[in-house]
């Protein structure tokens, strides 16, 4: 097993303060959407205001757990 250096230390320290400001807002938003139909959402959407911004692209994967109790 490899030892931990002091960048992944800091990074697991991060994560260790950063999880718990996580829960309550998941919680917040699971209970405000919990049953309720997902938001329609464009194919592209931009930040953009001119059409003179360079383009970029980006996918991203998104996954959605339906939830039954």
């Amino acid at each position: 097993r490899t030892i931990p250096d002091k960048s992944t230390d800091a990074l697991y320290a991060n994560w260790r303060k950063l999880i718990p400001t996580l829960v309550d807002p998941q919680l917040k938003y699971h209970a405000r959407t919990l049953g309720q139909a997902l938001e329609i959402t464009h194919d592209v959407i931009s930040a953009c205001a001119t059409l003179s911004c360079a383009r970029n692209s980006t996918s991203i994967l998104c996954l959605f757990f339906d939830s039954k109790y």
